[in-house]
C-alpha cells in the first residue's frame, strides 16, 4: 500500500516535471489570496511560500528556489493593482480544464485564504473568483 502512494506521488511529480504553467497558476492564485485584502504583508508571504513548497508533488518536481522565484514575482505582479490582478487571473487559464491541476490549484488558495484560521469576507470573494475562472464548485470544497 505504501508502494502504491509513493508510486502515485513520484508519478504526480513526473507528471509536472517542467511544467511551470502548473507552478505559475499555483503561485498566481497563492498571491490573489494573500493580496485580496488590498496588501501583501511579510506574514501573508512566508505563509504562502510555507503553502507552496509543502505541495509534495510541487516540491519534488521543482526545486526550492524556482518555487520562491515564482512565488516572488506572482507576489510582485498581486502589488500591481487591477492590472496585476487581471494578469494572475490569466495564469490560471493556462490549466484550466485540467481537473487535477485546477484542485491542486484552487485548494492552495483555500489553504492561503484558512492560513491564519478564518477566511475573511475580501479572501472568500477571491476564492470564489478563482473557483468560477477554473470551473470549479467552491461551495464543495469548504
Amino acid at each position: 500500500m505504501l508502494g502504491k502512494l509513493k508510486e502515485r506521488l513520484s508519478g504526480g511529480a513526473n507528471r509536472l516535471q517542467g511544467r511551470t504553467d502548473l507552478l505559475e497558476a499555483v503561485c498566481a492564485s497563492a498571491a490573489l489570496v494573500a493580496a485580496a485584502d488590498g496588501s501583501v504583508e511579510d506574514s501573508e508571504i512566508e505563509a504562502t511560500i510555507k503553502a507552496v513548497t509543502a505541495n509534495e508533488a510541487l516540491n519534488t518536481a521543482f526545486d526550492a528556489r524556482q518555487i520562491e522565484g515564482c512565488m516572488q514575482r506572482m507576489l510582485d505582479r498581486a502589488g500591481g493593482g487591477r492590472v496585476g490582478q487581471m494578469n494572475l487571473m490569466k495564469e490560471l487559464d493556462d490549466i484550466n480544464g485540467n481537473t487535477d491541476d485546477s484542485e491542486m490549484v484552487f485548494l492552495t488558495a483555500l489553504d492561503i485564504a484558512d492560513a491564519d484560521g478564518e477566511i475573511d469576507p475580501g479572501e472568500q470573494a477571491m476564492i470564489e473568483k478563482i473557483a468560477k475562472r477554473l470551473g470549479i464548485n467552491a461551495a464543495s470544497y469548504q
